[in-house]
């Protein structure tokens, strides 16, 4: 019984297989409303240096790179800026 095993192994290899087909594409996310933690004045500072807008932060406000380790608990009032390494803003988000 084991001397067919690699030649079902090989049977299997050879065998059609049907790749799925491409589904539609996911809808864009809905743009975040940065109103409920005060975020709406940063809105455009996507791809500028944290540090230019630093000072005028909220008082809940995260700044997150991309090794930061960060609590699960949620909160509406909280503003999230994600940062890369180098500290430009990639995101900003409530919670």
């Amino acid at each position: 019984m084991h001397r067919f095993i690699p030649i079902l192994i090989v049977l299997a290899a050879c065998a059609e297989t049907d790749l799925p087909e491409p589904g539609p594409t996911e809808p864009e996310a809905a743009p975040v409303d940065l109103a409920f933690c005060k975020g709406e004045p940063f809105a455009d500072s996507v791809g500028q240096p944290v540090s230019t807008i630093q000072a005028s932060l909220p008082e809940r406000t995260r700044v997150l790179g991309p090794d930061d380790l960060a609590t699960q608990d949620y909160r509406i009032d909280r503003l999230n800026i994600y940062v890369n390494g180098s500290g430009i803003i990639q995101r900003l988000t409530c919670g």
